[in-house]
């Protein structure tokens, strides 16, 4: 016969089902918080906040034509390197993902950027996961919470990455998701159904954006100081890199049938890619300061100066003026963070502190040393790892030994830290659900544009206005800057300006900015002569109507 379980024991049994029922609510409520946050910060006006960019463009153009023409390329950039027929500037994953969106919900900005909301959801999913697996559920929540209140200086408005890069049809937040569905599954476990699945998400997530590849040095490194057998170590490695590999392939079969096109539009990257030249990698590592220290709005760029002129180092001013959050926690929170996870993963041998230590380490040293433009938008990838990892570390010091001065004063700047982190995140969300409702209407400047510029018109103007003009017979700006450099395609701007035949010219102040800056010296002088001799200015649109593009400007070409 069995035996009753006693009084006690069902008692017992209660107590922990009860604990564990209370404990699975908290951690929904903390995620349905978090996600509520979210949405009421990335959801308002999303069609105009923040303002449309170029890059975003770029992306909307040839998902489009995707959606509606089952061709992948852009019509803006026709007669550079076969542009409008096979499209080749960047990675195709994020360009197929908007055109599935256009297809399922119809084409529009809302649309397309949707597609970034569902990233970012996911990112604060996996994000708490992944801290959930390796620290536990209050690190988590903590982590999370950094993750919407750390202002890190990313993106175009209110420098909150998650929020700002979930807002946008840019392909920079697509990889993270996969990234941290990678991780994932490594701790699950040394096993070669994980490592093949953990590839091929690291495969996807590169198909989205070139940086993702950084994760696989970390991820090789930590399947071989797996306790195992080489043998087995190096079967967990071919897996990953098979799986990853063959996700690739597809679209390396597409690279080489027209590999001419493809060196001819890559070559505009040509600056950025100098893996060749010994000096690349120094330069790069000296110029890593810049990723902390560029303007974060076209409002904080004076008129007429060029956007990347900012100091090159961390002053004081600099650092409690504008945004000390972000100059915090990279020069103070990042090192706590790598402290914290490798002194864990060598005293204890734990498996979720050495893959967060290679990661956060692997991928801020490749950022530094291989990733040239600097642009700190990139950075979102380190982003969550950091959060977790600056969450583990200050829940450690925030419970200091009874009697341990030095500790019992870290706990306390660290608390202080923290709520520095959120108070200036707090300020930065609000402003942005402030700003949202008057944002510039994107259609209301199409509009306004309408009535200088006629349907049909032969138009060279700033890539974000696409949308807005798209009856027009349109080509990007960028190509006055493409179709100067050396190669077949090469020409002048009054000679493509007048092969082209074009009539208008519609340009944001910040695309003024870029050929102002951008051009060569020759070029620059052509530009301008042709302008003054061929163009007359019928209209500079200002005040709220074009706002959030500081003005655009319209000339008539005869």
């Amino acid at each position: 016969m069995t035996a009753r379980p006693s009084a006690e024991g069902l008692l017992a049994t209660r107590l922990v089902a009860f604990a564990q029922a209370r404990r699975l609510l908290l951690e929904a409520a903390v995620l349905t918080i978090a996600v509520v946050i979210f949405l009421a910060s990335v959801l308002p006006n999303l069609a105009n906040h923040p303002a449309i960019t170029d890059d975003e463009m770029w992306v909307f153009s040839s998902a489009y034509k995707i959606a509606t023409e089952g061709v992948f390329g852009a019509d803006m950039f026709a007669g550079f390197y076969n542009a409008d027929e096979r499209y080749y500037f960047n990675m195709p994953g994020q360009h197929f993902a908007v055109a599935a969106s256009f297809k399922l919900l119809g084409a529009g900005v809302v649309q397309a950027r949707l597609v970034g909301v569902i990233y970012g959801l996911a990112t604060i999913l996996l994000t708490y996961l992944l801290a959930r697996r390796v620290y536990g559920a209050a690190a988590a929540a903590l982590a999370v919470g950094l993750l919407l209140f750390l202002r890190l200086n990313m993106g175009f408005d209110t420098g909150l990455p998650l929020q700002e890069l979930a807002a946008n049809m840019r392909y920079d937040l697509a990889p993270v998701p996969f990234l941290l569905g990678g991780c994932l599954l490594l701790l699950g476990g040394p096993s070669l159904a994980r490592s093949v699945a953990a590839g091929a998400l690291f495969g996807l997530a590169v198909l989205f954006q070139f940086y993702a590849a950084f994760v696989f040095a970390p991820a090789l490194l930590f399947l071989w100081l797996e306790a195992l057998p080489a043998r087995d170590r190096l079967r967990l490695i071919g897996g990953l890199l098979a799986a990853a590999a063959l996700v690739g392939l597809p679209y390396g079969v597409y690279i080489i049938s027209d590999l001419d096109d493809f060196r001819g539009q890559t070559g505009t990257l040509d600056d950025r890619a100098g893996f060749d030249r010994p000096g690349f990698y120094l330069d790069n590592l000296l110029d890593e300061p810049d990723r902390f220290l560029r303007p974060l709005a076209l409002k904080e760029i004076p008129r007429g100066a060029d956007p990347a002129a900012e100091p090159r180092f961390l002053g004081l001013t600099e650092m409690l003026t504008r945004r000390p959050s972000a100059k915090l926690a990279v020069l103070a929170g990042l090192p706590l963070a790598l402290a914290y996870a490798f002194s864990r993963a060598r005293q204890r041998q734990n498996r979720g502190d050495r893959l967060l230590f290679l990661c956060l380490a692997g991928l801020v040293l490749q950022f530094a040393l291989f990733e040239s433009a600097k642009l700190y938008i990139y950075w979102i990838a380190v982003v969550p790892f950091l959060c977790v990892g600056v969450a583990a570390a200050a829940l450690w010091l925030l419970q200091p030994p009874r009697r341990d001065v030095l500790r019992t004063a870290l706990a306390g700047a660290v608390a202080v830290a923290l709520l520095l982190f959120l108070a200036e995140g707090s300020a930065a969300r609000l402003g942005g659900l402030r700003t949202a409702p008057d944002a510039s209407s994107y259609d209301r400047l199409a509009a306004a544009i309408d009535d200088h510029v006629p349907a049909g018109a032969r138009v060279v103007g700033a890539t974000s206005l696409w949308w807005g003009m798209r009856e027009a017979d349109y080509r990007s700006y960028f190509l006055l800057f493409y179709l100067t450099r050396p190669g077949p395609y090469r020409t002048t701007i009054g000679a493509f300006l007048d092969a082209f035949d074009a009539e208008y010219i519609v340009l944001t102040r910040y695309a003024a900015n870029e050929l102002d800056t951008k051009l060569s010296p020759q070029d620059l002088a052509d530009w301008r002569a042709y302008l003054e001799r061929h163009g007359r200015k019928v209209a500079r649109l200002e005040g709220p109507v074009a706002a959030a593009y500081g003005y655009v400007d319209i000339w008539r070409l005869d």
